[in-house]
C-alpha cells in the first residue's frame, strides 16, 4: 500500500439491529448545530436595517449555506463515518493539514459551545436575579471580574451535566430531544408569522423600509448583515460526523438536507418578516435589542404567545449546546485516536458507543469557560470556524481530482465548473467578511489569525512530543470506495486496506 493514504479513521459501523438515526432524527439535529430559531437576528435589523436584513436571509444560504451543504451532501455519502470532515481533509490533504482542521474546529467548537449555557442562565437571571452573573452568592472572584465562581457559575454548571449525560446516552437520545424541542420552538412562531403578516398587509406596512439603517453606508450595512447571518448558517456540514451513527447514511443524510435547508431558511425568514410588519420600530431599525422576538410576540398575540416564545428561547440554548456538543465531541476523539491527544479521550462507551473521552474533556473545558468573561475572544471564533470551512473546501476539490473514481452516491451536479463554482461562492464571501473583520474589528481580526497561526505550529510539536510512535487509528472502510489514486498511480483500493 502507498504512503500517500494513511492508515486513519474511525469506530466501525452500528452493529446490525442496533437503532440508528433515521431522516427525522437527523433534521432535528441539523436544526440546532444551524439554527435553534430566529434569535440573534434582531442584531442584524439593529445593526443593517430591515431591508439588508431581509436580503442577507435570502442571499447567505444561496451563496453559503446551500454551497457548503451541497459539499457536506457529497463527502458524507462517499465517506459516511464518524469523525466526517476530519477524515475528508486527512484522506485528501495529509495528516497536518488534518491535525490543523481539527484544532480549528474544536477550539472553535468549545468556545462557541460555551456561549450557550452561560446565555441560558443569563435568561433565567432575567426573572431570578439572584442567579445573574456577580450578583448574590459570590465564592471566588479574580481578575477583576474576569474569573468568578458564583451562583451564576453552580446554576450553570447544574444545567450543563444533565446535557452533557445525555450526550453520553448516544446520539439517538439527542435527537430526540432536539425534534421534540424544534417543534415547541416553531410553533410559537408559526403564530407570531401569522400575526405578523396579518398586521403588516392590513396596515399597509412596508417590511424592506428603510432598506438600510439611516445614514449608514453600504458597506457597513453588509458588513453589519453577514457578521450575524453568516453564523447563524455555519453548521451544515456538523452533522457528518455521527455518520456512522445513521441508517442508510448517504441517503438519510441527503434526505434530511433537503428537508432541513427550506425549514431554516424558513425559520429565519418568516418570523423576521412578521417581527418587522408588526411595526414596532418604524422608522428607528436601530432600536432592535436582543429579546425583541418576545416583545413582538407580546404585541401580537398577548401574554400567552410572548410566555410560549421567550420559553422557545430557553430550549433553542438547551438544543444548540446538546447538538453541538454531539458532532464537536467526535473530533478530539479522532485527534485523540491518532495520537495527537491523551490516550483516555479516545475511549468510547462500552454501553452506549460514545466518545465518553472526549465527552468528559469538552463539558471540563465549558464548565471552566463559565467562568471566565471570554466574550472578546468568543468573537473571534466565528473567523477560525469560517477558516475550517475553508480548508474543507480544498479537501473537496483534491478528493475530486485525487479519487476520480471514488464512488459517490450524491454529487455536486455541473461537474468540475459545478464543484468549482460551488466553492468559489462561499469562499469569495467569507473572504470578504474576513477582510471586513480586519478592517473593522482589528483586535477580533488579530486574536483569530494568532489561534489560527498556534494550530499550525502545534501540529510538529504534538507529532513529536505527545503522538510520538503511535500510529494513527485504522479506518473502517467497509462502507465506501475510493478507487485508484492519482499520487500513487496505481490499483484499486479501499483506504486504509
Amino acid at each position: 500500500m502507498s504512503e500517500a493514504i494513511p492508515s486513519e479513521v474511525t469506530r466501525p459501523a452500528p452493529e446490525a439491529g442496533r437503532r440508528t438515526l433515521g431522516v427525522l432524527a437527523l433534521v432535528g439535529i441539523f436544526f440546532f448545530t444551524v439554527s435553534g430559531g430566529p434569535f440573534g437576528l434582531e442584531a442584524s435589523l439593529s445593526s443593517a436595517g430591515p431591508g439588508m436584513t431581509v436580503l442577507m436571509i435570502v442571499l447567505v444560504p444561496v451563496v453559503f449555506g446551500v454551497p457548503n451543504a451541497l459539499v457536506a451532501a457529497e463527502l458524507s455519502a462517499a465517506i459516511p463515518v464518524d469523525g466526517g470532515y476530519y477524515y475528508w481533509t486527512k484522506i485528501a490533504l495529509g495528516r497536518g493539514a488534518a491535525f490543523v482542521f481539527g484544532a480549528w474546529n474544536s477550539i472553535g467548537s468549545v468556545l462557541n459551545l460555551a456561549l450557550y449555557p452561560i446565555l441560558l442562565v443569563d435568561y433565567l437571571g432575567t426573572w431570578v436575579p439572584g442567579i445573574a452573573r456577580g450578583k448574590g452568592l459570590v465564592v471566588v472572584d479574580l481578575f477583576h471580574g474576569g474569573f468568578v465562581v458564583d451562583l451564576h457559575w453552580i446554576v450553570t454548571v447544574a444545567l450543563v451535566l444533565p446535557m452533557a449525560y445525555l450526550n453520553y446516552r448516544g446520539s439517538k437520545a439527542v435527537s430526540e430531544y432536539s425534534v421534540g424541542m424544534m417543534l415547541l420552538i416553531l410553533a410559537p412562531f408559526a403564530v407570531l408569522t401569522v400575526l405578523g403578516i396579518w398586521h403588516a398587509v392590513g396596515n399597509g406596512i412596508n417590511v424592506l423600509s428603510p432598506f438600510m439603517v439611516p445614514g449608514q453606508s453600504l458597506h457597513s450595512s453588509v458588513a453589519g448583515a453577514l457578521s450575524v447571518i453568516v453564523w447563524l448558517y455555519l453548521g451544515f456540514d456538523g452533522p457528518s460526523t455521527v455518520l456512522g451513527e445513521v441508517a442508510d447514511a448517504h441517503r438519510t443524510y441527503t434526505r434530511a438536507l433537503i428537508v432541513s435547508v427550506p425549514l431554516i431558511v424558513a425559520a429565519y425568514l418568516l418570523p423576521t418578516i412578521a417581527a418587522i410588519g408588526s411595526g414596532l420600530h418604524r422608522g428607528s431599525p436601530g432600536d432592535w435589542v436582543q429579546g425583541d422576538f418576545v416583545v413582538v410576540g407580546d404585541a401580537l398575540g398577548g401574554l400567552p404567545l410572548k410566555v410560549l416564545i421567550s420559553a422557545g428561547s430557553a430550549l433553542s440554548l438547551v438544543g444548540l449546546f446538546m447538538a453541538i456538543l454531539l458532532t464537536s465531541t467526535r473530533i478530539p476523539r479522532a485527534l485523540a485516536a491518532d495520537g495527537y491527544l491523551p490516550r483516555w479521550m479516545a475511549r468510547d462507551s462500552r454501553r452506549f458507543n460514545t466518545p465518553v473521552g472526549a465527552l468528559l474533556a469538552s463539558t471540563t473545558v465549558v464548565v471552566v469557560l463559565s467562568a471566565v468573561d471570554f466574550s472578546s475572544i468568543l468573537r473571534a471564533t466565528v473567523l477560525l470556524m469560517l477558516a475550517s470551512i475553508l480548508l474543507e473546501f480544498v479537501a473537496f476539490l483534491v478528493l475530486r481530482w485525487r479519487y476520480p473514481q471514488m464512488h459517490r452516491p450524491v454529487r455536486v451536479p455541473g461537474g468540475w465548473p459545478g464543484a468549482v463554482l460551488v466553492v468559489v461562492l462561499p469562499a469569495a464571501m467569507i473572504v470578504y467578511l474576513v477582510w471586513s473583520t480586519a478592517v473593522d474589528e482589528a483586535v477580533t481580526f488579530g486574536t483569530s489569525l494568532t489561534v489560527a497561526v498556534l494550530a499550525v505550529i502545534l501540529y510538529p510539536l504534538c507529532r513529536r512530543f505527545v503522538k510520538g510512535d503511535r500510529p494513527d487509528a485504522e479506518i473502517d472502510s467497509s462502507r465506501f470506495e475510493l478507487g485508484p489514486d492519482r499520487f500513487a498511480g496505481f490499483g484499486t483500493r479501499k483506504a486504509g486496506l
